[in-house]
């Protein structure tokens, strides 16, 4: 995050990392939904979060939605496994990914998400 916003103001453009984590999640919620209004019958979306109170809005959307009948979730493997499960359990697809590479590569990747 830090390289992000030091590229950004080092080559004059505006910082891609939000202030905070509200911020965050009001963004991902925002896109999430149009997203959602906005699938056609063949399309496809992989919903990739952790974050519970996203889940449960794509849920609440992908249920209003019925041209969102091929949605998966998924999660990084090890996080949010009871989100994972209980998604599982009402009949949504769900995933879990594993990053794999060299260390010096996948550690920074993995600490971002701890």
């Amino acid at each position: 995050m830090n390289e992000e916003r030091n590229l950004a103001k080092e080559k004059g453009y505006e910082s891609p990392i939000h202030e905070n984590i509200e911020e965050t999640h009001n963004c991902y919620n925002t896109n999430l939904k149009l997203l959602v209004s906005n699938l056609r019958p063949k399309d496809r979306l992989f919903i990739g979060s952790h974050n519970l109170e996203s889940v449960e809005l794509a849920k609440k959307l992908i249920k209003e939605n019925p041209a969102t009948l091929k949605v998966t979730f998924g999660q990084l493997k090890g996080f949010s496994d009871q989100i994972t499960g209980s998604l599982a359990n009402e009949g949504f697809s769900v995933a879990k990914y594993l990053p794999y590479g060299p260390t010096d590569t996948v550690m920074p990747y993995l600490v971002r998400r701890g």
